[in-house]
């Protein structure tokens, strides 16, 4: 959670976040508990983590300490769809006490 922007969290998602593949390919994931935080849903033109040109429908901003889970390739379980997490940028403040944040940029 972010201090002080409690009453802005106002979406919760889940996370299949991705854990590895075994020998025969199937993806292994664990699922997370319901995580507050802030959906935007606009249509944006960004890069993944791979550098390639991508379309992202929306964005998941919630407390750092959740980045973790994000990892590329990960499933985000929105109110209403299925996403894929394309990246995951994290907003440190550093000595400037600002509020520290994840923005997730999701299919």
């Amino acid at each position: 959670m972010i201090p002080g922007f409690g009453e802005f969290m106002v979406h919760e998602v889940t996370v299949e976040t991705k854990s590895g593949e075994d020998s025969w390919g199937n993806v292994h994931t664990v699922t997370s508990a319901p995580i507050p935080g802030f959906l935007d849903d606009s249509r944006a033109l960004v890069r993944s983590a791979a550098g390639d040109q991508v379309v992202s429908e929306s964005t998941f901003y919630t407390g750092k300490e959740h980045a973790p889970l994000f990892a590329p390739e990960s499933l985000v379980n929105l109110p209403d769809r299925v996403s894929t997490v394309i990246r995951c940028k994290t907003a440190d403040s550093g000595p400037l006490d600002l509020p520290d944040h994840i923005a997730v940029t999701l299919t």
